[in-house]
C-alpha cells in the first residue's frame, strides 16, 4: 500500500508486493536489508518533499522460512515484484553497506548497470568494493560513499525529470 506521512510530504512510498501504477518520476530502492538501520526509511525521508514515487522493494511480511524457488509463489511474486519495478523505476539506487552479503544487489546491478538509471553507494570496507567500482567505472555510473551524496544525486535527477515532465 501507498503510504504518506503528512501534508508536506509529496512522495508517495510504495513497498512490495503492492503493484501500483506509477505515474511520476521514480526511484526504485536495491540494497542492504538491515533490521537496526532501515536505510530505505531514511532515504525515502529525505526526499519526501518531492512529488516522486519511491519503491520499495523491502517487504513487510517477508518470512525468512519462505522458500527461494520458482515454485514458491510469495517468493516468485517478490522476485518479480522487483525485476518489474527495476525496468519501471527512472532510478535505480543501490546501497551496499559493509559487513553484509548482497549477492541479489549485485546481481540486480549487473542487471541495470547499462541503462543509465543507476545511482551507487559503497563505502570503503564493502567485501565486494573492488566489483562494484569496476562495474561503475565501465558503465559510467555515479559511485558515492555515503546515503547523503546518493541522495543529492537522486534529488538533482528527480528535479530534472520532473522539470522535463512540465514542459
Amino acid at each position: 500500500m501507498p503510504s504518506e506521512q503528512s501534508s508536506s510530504v509529496k512522495a508517495i512510498v510504495y513497498q512490495a508486493p503492492y503493484r501500483p501504477k506509477v505515474d511520476r518520476p521514480s526511484i526504485i530502492l536495491y540494497g542492504s536489508i538491515l533490521a537496526s538501520n532501515p536505510w530505505q526509511d531514511t532515504l525515502a525521508a529525505s526526499l519526501s518533499d518531492l512529488p516522486i514515487a519511491i519503491l520499495n522493494p523491502l517487504r513487510p511480511d517477508w518470512d525468512s522460512s519462505w522458500v527461494e524457488d520458482i515454485s514458491f509463489p510469495k517468493f516468485k511474486e517478490q522476485v518479480e515484484w522487483e525485476m518489474d519495478h527495476g525496468q519501471v523505476a527512472d532510478v535505480i539506487v543501490y546501497n551496499f553497506v559493509p559487513g553484509t552479503l548482497t549477492p541479489i544487489v549485485l546481481l540486480e546491478l549487473g542487471m541495470h548497470a547499462a541503462t543509465g538509471k543507476a545511482v551507487i553507494c559503497c563505502p570503503e570496507g564493502y567485501y565486494k568494493r573492488g566489483n562494484v567500482q569496476m562495474v561503475s567505472l565501465r558503465y559510467g555510473i555515479p559511485l558515492f560513499g555515503t546515503l547523503d551524496e546518493v541522495e543529492m544525486e537522486v534529488r538533482r535527477r528527480m528535479k530534472e525529470k520532473l522539470l522535463n515532465e512540465d514542459k
